[in-house]
Parts: structure tokens; sequence; C-alpha cells
């Protein structure tokens, strides 16, 4: 049977693959031993590829509901028109705030679909815009829009002498790195080549995690005491004047505020509250402090815990104090490839909170992030009656029923929508509720390429791929159905500076190069090499920074940072009674809740809750039991499973999972937990 050559499109490392197809059915996917950058790496979710594209539940064609609340097959430009005339008419009446878009994870890995979905939503004059990021990594863009940003470029991971990992486990679900190139490809083979030449690495985590085995030092913390541990490293490189001083009389104001913020943190306090020993403290601290190069990097544990803002913050402060950013005149390789090259520059882009201009939501007065509004608020948008609720809400590559917070309100605001249509090549939990499905092409049944993924590799490496095999007859590129939708609604869109032509519709081959022609390697030359294109070395430069702009600082300890660092280091531990505490943690077989139908992917077939062994011992709980775990926001049904990585006193699962619980049966047990 033939093979043929690609890339996946599960998650930012874009892993090469060899793909043996018969016709237009994928036999097996395996990884390409010959890839520049993955080397022969791939997961099990991305080599059950087949599976997701011919699983029974895959959808063919969109689907309408019925009156009857049943779902029938519709083709797709029937049901584009009917939206269209429906969005219409709620946002007629309503006004265009009436809509709202939610862009899920999956949108992301098809370099066309979150461009054109943008670029459809800027027509209809909505400002309801919402996604995961706000979910998972929200604090992320609220420490930039505080504190300030560098623009001279971080350090690399591959030049670095010692790394902090913290949240993050890439040993089972790749890091991603803020452009730094942290542990994206191959992560086994990228953490040893980095020891075998001298990288000390630090592993901040409540488990002992696959990757917290490989680390020089462990730092087994209390979930969602981050805050307060990151704080405590701080007041050991301040007290004894291990940060950069150039860089930060540079580039810093606020230090002295952050040295007071942070003096209670000492390292007997930090144990305290953390559970990490005082001397492993002041030990994590000095090795951080020592390198010469190297940063501190968070996953979505950090910013899913507890004082998630400011533990973000403090970890930024943490490069910044010691200086982890290139200078004026630094040379570092340049790793855009198809994506435009934007200049280096030694200077600072001060703070901007965008929340607290321009528009808000009525629901609390909140204003958006990078022009988002954040998902926490969706539920409420479509259930507070007000003038411009939410009424129709689009949902691109996401399943907001399992990832919005208070999974009854979020079910229950979905199905009260008037509207609620979803792209998605399944079912899922918000599909169910939708009244428009529209089946899209899958991964290897489109032409694509990496230029966004460019961010996060750890060299200069693009790759085109064409379409391996046919989609069904019934299915639509998820960028087509935006396109087609803004037309049906009378509206042109504006795609890579252009405005399109709806009575001229281009090919995905086309945008595609529409969309690189301002890269430093052209799109044609990337489309005939079969595995990709390393790009010749080339040098950027720090540069001087621009006039006007010397001025500018990066804000360490604003007020209410100042008061959010004093909130977490004098909060008690919040049990409230409860007797454990509940932390996240991810499958290698899933992205999210993608990959959970996929017939012996996931290894238990259910979401196991990890608990010590000490623990389940004291509960009188026996491995394979099945538990009731109760907190102050809810209930669920889970199997527990016996694990001494896991801190004792904590309870570890995975989020994106459930369904709605039974009735408690007598011979379950119950564990309380506090999140």
């Amino acid at each position: 049977m033939p093979v043929k050559l690609s890339y996946c499109r599960l998650c930012p490392a874009s892993c090469g693959v060899r793909v043996e197809v018969d016709g237009d059915r994928i036999l097996s996917i395996v990884g390409d031993g010959l890839h520049p950058l993955s080397g022969g790496y791939s997961c099990p979710k991305g080599r059950r590829g087949g599976d997701l594209h011919q699983g029974p539940d895959r959808l063919t064609t969109s689907m309408r509901r019925t009156p009857a609340g049943t779902f029938e097959p519709v083709p797709v430009e029937v049901a584009i028109a009917e939206i269209a005339e429906r969005l219409e008419a709620i946002t007629g009446e309503h006004g265009p705030d009436a809509l709202a878009l939610f862009m899920g994870t999956q949108q992301n890995f098809a370099a066309l679909t979150g461009p054109m979905a943008r670029a459809w939503f800027r027509t209809t004059g909505s400002r309801k815009l919402f996604s995961t990021m706000t979910i998972d990594q929200s604090a992320k863009w609220i420490v930039q829009a505080r504190m300030g940003e560098y623009l001279g470029g971080r350090q690399r991971f591959d030049t670095a002498d010692v790394w902090l990992l913290a949240g993050t486990n890439p040993m089972v679900s790749l890091n991603g790195g803020d452009g730094d190139g942290a542990i994206t490809q191959n992560p086994s083979v990228t953490i040893r080549r980095a020891r075998e030449r001298g990288l000390k690495l630090i592993v901040v985590d409540p488990r002992r995690t696959e990757t917290a085995v490989r680390a020089d030092l462990h730092l087994q913390l209390r979930p969602g005491t981050d805050a307060v541990l990151f704080a405590g490293l701080l007041h050991v490189i301040l007290s004894e004047v291990r940060h950069d001083r150039i860089f930060c009389d540079r580039f810093v104001e606020g230090l002295d505020d952050l040295r007071a913020a942070v003096a209670p943190a000492t390292a007997a306090h930090t144990e305290a509250v953390t559970g990490v020993p005082a001397a492993d403290v002041i030990r994590a601290a000095r090795m951080f402090a020592e390198g010469r190069r190297g940063m501190a990097t968070t996953g979505t544990g950090v910013c899913m815990g507890p004082h998630s803002n400011v533990a973000e913050h403090l970890v930024a402060c943490l490069n910044v104090v010691c200086g982890r950013y290139l200078r004026e005149g630094e040379v570092t390789p340049d790793r855009n490839v198809l994506a435009r090259t934007i200049p280096l520059k030694a200077e600072v882009r001060p703070p901007h909170r965008t929340w607290e201009c321009g528009f808000r939501s009525r629901i609390g007065g909140i204003g958006t992030m990078n022009g988002e509004l954040p998902s926490g608020i969706l539920a409420d948008e479509i259930l507070e009656p007000g003038a411009d609720r939410v009424r129709a809400l689009v949902v691109s590559g996401g399943n907001p029923a399992r990832a919005l917070p208070d999974r009854e309100k979020a079910e229950r605001a979905l199905s009260e929508l008037e509207l609620l249509v979803c792209v998605d090549t399944r079912m899922s939990e918000t599909a169910r509720l939708a009244d428009y499905v529209i089946a899209p092409t899958m991964v290897y049944e489109r032409p694509d390429h990496t230029l966004l993924m460019e961010f996060f590799f750890a060299q200069p490496f693009a790759q085109y791929t064409p379409r391996l095999v046919a989609p069904p007859a019934g299915v639509i590129e998820d960028w087509e159905f935006f396109f087609r939708l803004a037309s049906a609604s009378g509206h042109k869109v504006k795609f890579a500076g252009r405005v399109l032509d709806p009575d001229a519709p281009p090919t995905s081959e086309e945008l595609l190069a529409m969309f690189a022609e301002r890269g430093r390697v052209p799109i044609g030359a990337v489309m005939s090499a079969r595995r990709g294109v390393l790009a010749p070395p080339e040098e950027r430069v720090v540069g001087p920074p621009a006039q006007g702009t010397s001025e500018h600082r990066l804000a360490l300890c604003p007020d209410d940072v100042n008061a959010e660092i004093a909130a977490a280091l004098n909060e008690s531990p919040r049990h409230a009674g409860h007797t454990m505490q509940l932390t996240v943690r991810r499958m290698r077989e899933l992205m999210n809740s993608l990959g959970r139908d996929v017939s012996g992917l996931a290894r238990f077939g259910y979401n196991p809750a990890h608990v010590h062994p000490h623990d389940l011992q004291q509960l009188g709980i026996d491995h394979g039991d099945i538990v009731r775990i109760r907190s102050a926001h809810g209930r669920i049904r889970a199997v527990a499973h016996t694990d001494p990585t896991v801190r004792q006193g904590t309870i570890s699962m995975t989020h994106c999972w459930g369904a709605p619980t039974p009735t408690r049966t007598p011979a379950e047990s119950v564990a309380t937990s506090t999140t």
C-alpha cells in the first residue's frame, strides 16, 4: 500500500508522520524517522488518527435539529443559508452583540480556520468573542498586560544552563514553550540531550510526573500554592542579591516594592504553606539564579489553580529579575520561515490593561483581553436578561459544554440559546445541544502548512502537506464554512490583507500561499519539500530601542499585584471540611476532550481518580473502588487508582471528562476534596 508523508495536527509539535493509505482509507500512521524536527517521535493519539477519521461516530454530513428534537442530515449549503437567515433575524432585532463566537483548541491547528473564523466574526460587528485561552491560560495574557513586555526576545532552551518547568508535563503533553523552544518536539530525547550538555532542570508539580523524575530538583508542592512558592524563590534571590542589577536598573520599576511584598515568604513560611522543604526552596532559588541562561515557563497547571494571575506574574518576575532576556547587540537564530519576521528591540512595551478601557460586558463590567471576553462569563452572557444578551453562538473546534466551569450551568445556558451552531467532526456534548452541526474535513483531508506553529519550533522549520485522502462528500473545510457564511450574509471577508471576492472563491492552496507570502522562504520551495524545510541559518540581532521608548519599564509590583501577593501569602488552606485537594493532570492519549470516544485509545476507558496509597488506606478505599468526589462546586463519580507519584492529601484527575452523574449506589465510597 502507498505511504504518504505529512505531519500531525493535534498539538503544536506538528510531528512528522508516515501515513499508509488504501484509496481514501487510512490504514496506519507512524512517526517519520527521517523528519527533521520530530525524528520519528509520535504520540498514541497521533498514531490513532485513522480511527479519528474513520470512526463510526465521525460525521460525514452536516446535521440539523428537527422540531421533535432529533437530528437529520442537511446539505451544508442549505444549512449555511438557514444559519445566515436566522443570524440576520436575531442580530437585526437585538443588535450584533446578541451573537458570540467560541473558538476551541482544535481550530488552532489548521492554518486557515482561526484567521477565517475571525475574519467572518469581524463582519458581524459583534464584540462577544470567547476562546479556550481564557479558560486555561488567561493569566499569561493578564501578566503581559499588567507588567508590560520586553521586546528583545527570550533566552532559548537550546542554549540554557537552567530551566524551571511549573505545572506542565511535556513527557505526556508537550509544553509548547513561550517562543523559547522549550521541549516542543520529541520530549524524551530533548530533555536527555539538554541534561547531557549540563542543563539543570527544576520541576514544580504536586505529582512526581514523568518529567519530574528526569529533573535535578522536584518541588512537590501542595496544589494551589504556586504563588507562595514563587514568592519564596524570589525572596531568596532578592534577599541574597542574586538578581541581575544591570537589567533591572535599565528595564524595571517596582523592584523594591516586589522585594518588600515577598519578604514574608521566608523559606520557613514557604515550607509551611507549600509543603516544599525550606532547604529545597533555597536550593531551587540559587540554582535558578546561578544559571547564566535559562527561563521559568509554566503550563496549564499553574493557570488553572487559585491565585493564578499573581502566580504567573511571579514566574514572570523570576525571569525579569534574573535578566533572562536578550540584550541589545545579541544574536539569535531567526526561527520564522513562512511567518513574517518582526524585528527584536531592546525596549519595553509598557503595560496595556485593555480590560480597563473600551468595550465591557454587562456581566460585572468585565473588559476584554486580546479582544476576547473571558469564557468564564459566557454562560452568564447567555442566561442573564438584558438587551444584548447572547442569543446565538457559533462554536468552532471546541466543546464548551465540557470546557466551561460549572458544567450544569454551561449546559443550561447552551440549551437556552435561540441558535447554536457547532463545527465539529462528532456529536460532542456541545453538538448534541446544537441546532446545526457542521461536519468539517479532518486532518489528512485538507492541505495545510505550519505557519502558525513556527512560534513553538526549536529550529527554523516549515512544512506543507497536500490532501492525502479525499474527504466524504458531505463535509466542508472549516475556513470555507465561515467564508460562505459571510457571503450568505452579504459580507466580504478580509484575509491576509485582501478582500476576498465571494463570486470567485479562493482554493485552500491559494489561501495558504496568501497567508505565507511575507515569509523568508517562498511557499513554493516549502510545498516541493516532502519533509519540510529546515531554513538556512539567518541571524536576528537585537536592535536598539526605538525613539521615545527609553523611559518604558516593566512594572513588577503595581498596587493590585501587591495586594494579590499579600492575599496569597496570608491565606489559610481552604479545606472547609474537605479532606483532600484536587489537582489537574493530562493523559498522553487525549487532547483535552478529543479522543475519549476512540475505542482503546484511553488506557482505562475512564478517568481515574489517582490517590496516594496511604490516603486510600486511611479512607478505607481499595484500588478499583468506585468513589464519589465532592467539593463546593459539585460532585462526580470516579474509579480510585493507587498512585504513589501523587502527593499525599491530593486527588489527581484529567479535565474535560464526565457525564451526568447517576443516583448514588450503596457500593460507593465518598471522598471530599477542595479545588
